[in-house]
Parts: structure tokens; C-alpha cells; sequence
């Protein structure tokens, strides 16, 4: 049998990226692989449910770089003899490379200043992409294929661009009408209000959560009726509720953490609003769409590759707090655009399901098993 090595440091917990691995897993185990996980943070449960085997490995405790260094050490060699090696990021030899972000962009694109030469994802990503130390390499959008062409020279022909997938069980505009109006009287927010969000696992300031309240400020002067719901884990909050405060808003944006049914969220917007100036991807503006919700996206955003049509009006050239402020307004005073455009988001997003990325990912080991 045909046998498939996957490592990640992390396979556990709720984030797209092990949503990604599982999926990629169970579509290799429907075309015939012998499918092995490895990680050192491992949740064998969901790994075997995918028909995988999960394999540990050893743990170093001390040191970001020292951590990534012996993870990519230790899980190599245990991934000997593989048919096919799939790495997602944390290994420095693989047939298949998964890069989940391009984090020198990310930083200039949000800081403007370099990312320091000591950081020890930066560090490894350099490795992997100058060093050519994989055979093929799937970036999750053009803008991350690109920005591998011009950071670290890497052919366009060794690059094949592989969306992120949604679950499209979870995130549909069919459950809309069901579950929005719970949420909004859960959280408190009046029937009439209109409610622009931004979801996100964490990094408030990649995800441009200063410049969206900014924005926001700004609406909510000019309408009465605006809200603000920020969903998202973030280590230091005190300086986003203090910049709320400052702007005269904190009585009018709710911070909430993650929730596992996160797709609840989604269906108490009037408009989703991602403010990142550089993303790679961006999962939230596709669970968003698939949940019938207009998005407010900047171009710097891997996933406004996938908007069309209608949808491509709200994708700003540059996401200011003035260019914010202006789509956010027109979704809160034109009801046919937002309908619109809510109606034109699953259709944008059925292509990109979880299965749908999966299969692609498997086709792709076929592709590298026969050359």
C-alpha cells in the first residue's frame, strides 16, 4: 500500500489549519493511502476518525527556533520511507510543502518595518523556500504564490496555488434566518441594529482590528443604529478597548472570545469586515460568504481572489479607516446592496468546501507519487 507521511507541530484545537491537514487526510485514505500524522501536539481522536494513524512526536521544551529545529529533526526521521512526505510548514525536507503564512509580508505589510531576522518561523520559511527543500510547494492564494516568486525566487512552476476549504455543514445561509436572531438577543443587540463584525482566531493587529474601529467610530456617528462585534483571542486586548474607549465606541462594540459554533457569530451580521492590509488567505471572509453575509475585503486579502460579480465592489484597494467607513456606510443605508451581495456569497464559496480541498490536495500526491 501506498504510504503518506503529513506532519504539523499542532493537530489539535479548533484553527483552520488542522481542519485543512484532517480533510487532506481523509480524501488520501479514500484514494488508497496509509495515511500517518505527525505531531507533537496530537489529538489522536480526530486523526484516527479521519482513518489516519497519529504519531507523536518528542516534544523539546526549550526555545521557539530550538522547538522548530528538533520538531523538523525528529518528525524527518520518523517520516523515513515514506511513499510521500507532506509537510505543513515545520519540516525542512518534504515532497509536498503547506505554507500557512508568509510571515515577513505579514509583518511588513502590518508594522512596516522588516521582520526581525531572529524570528524562528521567519527563519525556517527561509530555509524552505530558498533552499528548495521541497519538490512541489501549494501556497492558499496568488498573493502568497507571488510574494515566494519575489521574496525567495521560488519557479512559478514549482508552486501550484490550493485554496483553504469551509465546512460547508457548519457555514450555510440556510441557517441564517434560524440562528442570527438567538445570537442578537443572546447578546443584547436591538432587533433594528446594524451589525458589522470581524472574526478571527487571534492577531487583532494583522487582521486590521485598529483601522476597523476607526471605521466603525466613524459610522456610528453617522448612524445611530450601527454596532460592532469583534470575535477573537487575543493575548493583550487592553490597548483595542482602550483605542475603543478613546473614540467614543466602547458602548457599542462587543469584544467576544471564539466560540466552537463560531458560525453563530456570522449569522447575527448585517456585514463582515476584514480590515487586514496583507493576508494570506483569510478563512473568515469565506466562512462569511458561504454564511450569506456581504464582506467589506481588502485586495492585500488572499480569499478577495475568489470574489466576483457584485461582490468585487466592496474589495478596497487599500483598507483606510475613510475607505472602511464609506463601503460600511453604504451596507448600512442601501438594504438591496446588502441583500445582493449576501445572495451572491455562497455561490462564491461552494467551490471551496473542505472536501473540494481535500480532493485537490490528493490529486496533487498522485501527481508527485508517478513523477
Amino acid at each position: 500500500m501506498k504510504r503518506l507521511a503529513i506532519a504539523a507541530r499542532r493537530v489539535e484545537g479548533l484553527s483552520g489549519a488542522v481542519r485543512l491537514i484532517l480533510a487532506e487526510a481523509e480524501a488520501a485514505v479514500r484514494d488508497g493511502w496509509e495515511v500517518h500524522v505527525f505531531s507533537e501536539r496530537l489529538d489522536e481522536g480526530v486523526v484516527r476518525a479521519a482513518g489516519a494513524v497519529p504519531r507523536r512526536v518528542p516534544r523539546w521544551p526549550w526555545g521557539s527556533w530550538l522547538k522548530r529545529r528538533a520538531f523538523a529533526a525528529a518528525a524527518g526521521r520518523m517520516a523515513r520511507g515514506f511513499d510521500l512526505v507532506h509537510g505543513h510548514g515545520d519540516l525542512l525536507d518534504q515532497d509536498l510543502l503547506s505554507l500557512h503564512n508568509c510571515v515577513h509580508a505579514a509583518r511588513e505589510a502590518a508594522t512596516g518595518a522588516p521582520l526581525p531576522a531572529s524570528d524562528a518561523v521567519g527563519r525556517l520559511h527561509a530555509l524552505q523556500l530558498s533552499g528548495r527543500r521541497f519538490r512541489l510547494l501549494a501556497a492558499n492564494s496568488r498573493l502568497m504564490k507571488d510574494d515566494a516568486a519575489r521574496r525567495f525566487g521560488v519557479p512559478e512552476e514549482l508552486v501550484e496555488v490550493v485554496y483553504p476549504g469551509y465546512d460547508a455543514r457548519r457555514f450555510s445561509a440556510a441557517d441564517r434566518a434560524r440562528l442570527g436572531p438567538g445570537l442578537r438577543a443572546e447578546l443584547g443587540l436591538p432587533e433594528d441594529a446594524r451589525i458589522f463584525g470581524l472574526v478571527t482566531s487571534g492577531d487583532f493587529e494583522k487582521r486590521g482590528l485598529p483601522a476597523f474601529l476607526r471605521a466603525f467610530a466613524a459610522v456610528a456617528r453617522a448612524e445611530p443604529r450601527a454596532r460592532a462585534l469583534v470575535v477573537g483571542k487575543e493575548a493583550r486586548p487592553g490597548r483595542y478597548l482602550r483605542l475603543a474607549g478613546e473614540l467614543g465606541v466602547s458602548d457599542r462594540v462587543l469584544f467576544r472570545p471564539p466560540l466552537a459554533a463560531v458560525e453563530r457569530f456570522y449569522h447575527a451580521l448585517d456585514a463582515y469586515v476584514h480590515a487586514a492590509r496583507w493576508e494570506e488567505f483569510g478563512m473568515t471572509v469565506l466562512e462569511a460568504l458561504a454564511c450569506g453575509v456581504p464582506a467589506v475585503v481588502s485586495a492585500g486579502t488572499g480569499a478577495a481572489e475568489l470574489l466576483a460579480g457584485p461582490a468585487r465592489e466592496l474589495v478596497l484597494p487599500e483598507p483606510s479607516p475613510e475607505a472602511l467607513c464609506a463601503a460600511m456606510l453604504r451596507l448600512a443605508r442601501e438594504p438591496g446592496l446588502r441583500e445582493r451581495l449576501g445572495a451572491a456569497g455562497p455561490g462564491l464559496a461552494a467551490p471551496h468546501t473542505l472536501e473540494a480541498h481535500g480532493r485537490r490536495v490528493a490529486s496533487l500526491y498522485e501527481r508527485l507519487r508517478k513523477k
